[in-house]
């Protein structure tokens, strides 16, 4: 048994309703208020941070190509998976 709203959608009643144009109210343009601070002209300009770069995951010996891994968290966690290749950005 549909609901009331879920009949009035499958009918499409909305559809054959006699839809009259909205008008629009003109909208008032609101001066906006002065601001009560005011950067200063010798204001010092943010630098630039310089980043170390990173070094790509250093992986086990033990984990080669073809070798069976167990995933221990995210959505996949418990699962068994087979190691292929390392990614440039460090993940297996």
């Amino acid at each position: 048994k549909y609901s009331r709203a879920a009949m009035h959608s499958k009918r499409g009643r909305y559809l054959k309703k006699d839809w009259k144009p909205v008008e629009k109210k003109p909208q008032q343009e609101e001066a906006a208020p002065a601001s009560k601070w005011y950067p200063a002209e010798d204001a010092p300009s943010r630098r630039a941070v310089v980043k170390a770069a990173r070094k790509p995951t250093r992986l086990r010996s033990s984990i080669t190509p073809g070798t069976v891994l167990i995933l221990l968290a995210g959505r996949f966690a418990g699962r068994r998976v087979v190691f292929l290749k390392q990614l440039e950005s460090g993940l297996l």
